[in-house]
C-alpha cells in the first residue's frame, strides 16, 4: 500500500508537470495568435493605405496629363496655328476626365467642350487643295484660247498706224524724216507709266507667248501666296488674273469661264482665320486643383486638432 501511495503521488506530480507544460504551451500558442492576429490587421491596414494613396497618385497622374494636353493644345494653336491638332489634343484631355468620372471634374469639362466647340467652328481654308488647283492652272495657262476679236482689232489698229506714218514718210523728204525715226525709235523702247497705275500685260500682235506666260507667273504668284497664308497678295494676284482674262481671253469658253468662278471663290477665302482663345479650359483645370489643394488642407488641420484634443483629454 505504501508503494501504491508513493506510485500515485508521482504519478499525481507527473500530471500536474504535464499539466503545467499543456498550460505553458496554450498560454505560449495564444500570444502567438494575438500576435499574428496584430501582424496581420497591420498589415490590412498598409494594405488598404496603399491603395489609398495609389487611387490619389493615379488621378494626380491623370489630371496632371489632363494639364499637359491642354498646354500643348495652346502651344499648337497660339505658334504654330495648328488647328486640327490642338483639337486633337483636347479631345484626348476630354477623354481622359471622362475616365475618371469624378464630379468634381463636370465644370473643366463643360468650359472645355466650350472650348472645342469654338475650334471646331473655325473654317479652315484647303491650303494644299488650292496650292494643286493653281499649279495646274499654270500648266493649263498656255491652252486657254485667247480673245480673237481683240487681237484683230489690235493688229488693224497698228497697221493703220503704220500705214499712215509711212504715207506721211514717203511724202517727205529725207532730211526731216531722220528726227521722227529716231523719236519713234525712242519711244519703241521707253515705257513711261504714272505711279500706281495698275500692271497690264504687254500684249503685241504675234506675241501671245508673253501674255501665257505672264498669266503662268501671276498663277505662281497667287499659289506662293497661298502657301504662305497671305490672303491679301493672294486677292491682288487673282484681280490681276480675272483683268487679264476677261480681257485677253475668250470668256465664252467653258474653261476660262470655269477658272475665272473659280478665282472669285478663291477670293473670297481667309487663308487665315481669326483663332479663339482656348485659355479657359487651363484656368478652369488649375482652380480646380487649387479648390482640392485647399479642402486637403483644411481637412488636415481638422484632424490634427481633434488628435490634439483627445491627447489634452
Amino acid at each position: 500500500l505504501q508503494q501504491t501511495r508513493t506510485d500515485l503521488f508521482e504519478m499525481g506530480n507527473n500530471v500536474q508537470v504535464q499539466t503545467g507544460v499543456t498550460t505553458g504551451n496554450l498560454a505560449a500558442m495564444e500570444d502567438a495568435i494575438k500576435q499574428l492576429q496584430q501582424k496581420q490587421s497591420e498589415q490590412s491596414d498598409a494594405l488598404t493605405s496603399l491603395y489609398r494613396d495609389r487611387q490619389v497618385s493615379n488621378e494626380d497622374w491623370a489630371i496632371a496629363e489632363v494639364e499637359y494636353l491642354l498646354i500643348i493644345a495652346m502651344q499648337r494653336l497660339l505658334l504654330e496655328e495648328d488647328v486640327i491638332s490642338a483639337l486633337a489634343a483636347m479631345e484626348a484631355a476630354d477623354l481622359r476626365l471622362k475616365n475618371l468620372g469624378d464630379p468634381g471634374l463636370v465644370p473643366v469639362r463643360q468650359q472645355l467642350v466650350s472650348d472645342m466647340n469654338l475650334l471646331r467652328a473655325v473654317n479652315l481654308a484647303d491650303i494644299a487643295g488650292m496650292a494643286i488647283y493653281l499649279a495646274e492652272l499654270v500648266d493649263l495657262a498656255t491652252d486657254l484660247p485667247l480673245n480673237s476679236e481683240v487681237i484683230t482689232i489690235e493688229n488693224a489698229a497698228l497697221t493703220a498706224n503704220e500705214n499712215q506714218v509711212d504715207d506721211r514718210l514717203d511724202a517727205e523728204p529725207f532730211w526731216k524724216k531722220i528726227p521722227r525715226l529716231l523719236w519713234q525709235e525712242i519711244k519703241s523702247l521707253v515705257v513711261i507709266k504714272q505711279a500706281g497705275e495698275v500692271k497690264q500685260v504687254l500684249l503685241l500682235p504675234g506675241e501671245e507667248y508673253f501674255l501665257s506666260q505672264n498669266l503662268r507667273l501671276e498663277l505662281e504668284s497667287a499659289r506662293l501666296s497661298v502657301l504662305r497664308a497671305d490672303s491679301g497678295n493672294l486677292r491682288a494676284s487673282i484681280v490681276l488674273i480675272q483683268s487679264w482674262l476677261r480681257q485677253y481671253f475668250d470668256t465664252n469658253n467653258s474653261a476660262v469661264i470655269n477658272v475665272i468662278e473659280t478665282l472669285e471663290q478663291m477670293q473670297a477665302i481667309e487663308l487665315k482665320p481669326d483663332l479663339p482663345d482656348i485659355s479657359s479650359s487651363v484656368e478652369t483645370l488649375r482652380a480646380y486643383l487649387r479648390e482640392v489643394s485647399n479642402e486637403s488642407v483644411s481637412a488636415d488641420k481638422i484632424l490634427e486638432e481633434i488628435q490634439d484634443r483627445k491627447s489634452v483629454v
